[in-house]
């Protein structure tokens, strides 16, 4: 495995690349799929530059920290323990736990897939971007549609490609979902 390029500032393209491709390996071993994967990078591109050594604003030991920027920077580092800081395989080992653990994430009305479900899913990339927006970095402004076009970028780079029947993405009504109650009732008329 490669090493990782890390450091408290903003990755190039390049070095990003670099990143994501070692990312893309680690994750697809423990049975992600690229849809999932290039998700998550879309949201790590703006969070990090998919940089694991970088602090939020690049201020040490204040704010957030790594590729997903855990805030407080301690929900990473008491867990990891010694060698924390730039172990982009550690961070990656923290994200499993997290999703085995019932961390960090959790789902949405509006994107309503648990963490395992993001993992395996094979909706789009960019709708998995905003699940991860919404249901694990939950930032103040989820006005992000960035992500979702880096998500798209990310997956055509790690060498992505669309299953034969892709899973359509779920319909995202703007007020939520209709509550169960209320789908009886609809039935009942008919």
């Amino acid at each position: 495995m490669s090493e990782w390029i890390t450091g408290n500032r903003y990755l190039s393209q390049s070095e990003m690349e670099h990143n994501a491709l070692i990312l893309a390996d680690f994750f697809r071993s423990q049975g992600w799929t690229d849809n999932a994967i290039a998700g998550m990078l879309g949201n790590m591109q703006t969070e990090s530059s998919i940089n694991p050594g970088i602090w939020q604003s690049l201020k040490p030991y204040s704010g957030g920290y790594g590729l997903v920027q855990w805030t407080p920077y301690t929900n990473y580092s008491d867990w990891a323990g010694e060698g924390w800081e730039d172990n982009g395989n550690k961070e990656c080992e923290r994200i499993i736990y997290e999703m085995e653990n019932g961390l960090q994430y959790y789902k949405t009305a509006k994107y309503p897939i648990s963490f395992r479900e993001f993992s395996a899913s094979t909706y789009s990339p960019e709708y998995l971007a905003q699940a991860f927006l919404f249901n694990y970095e939950r930032p103040a402004n989820k006005n992000q549609p960035q992500r979702s076009t880096q998500a798209r970028a990310w997956y055509e780079f790690i060498g992505g490609s669309e299953p034969p029947d892709p899973t359509p993405d779920p319909p995202v009504p703007p007020g939520g979902y209709v509550p169960a109650w209320l789908l009886f009732r609809f039935k009942r008329r008919t």
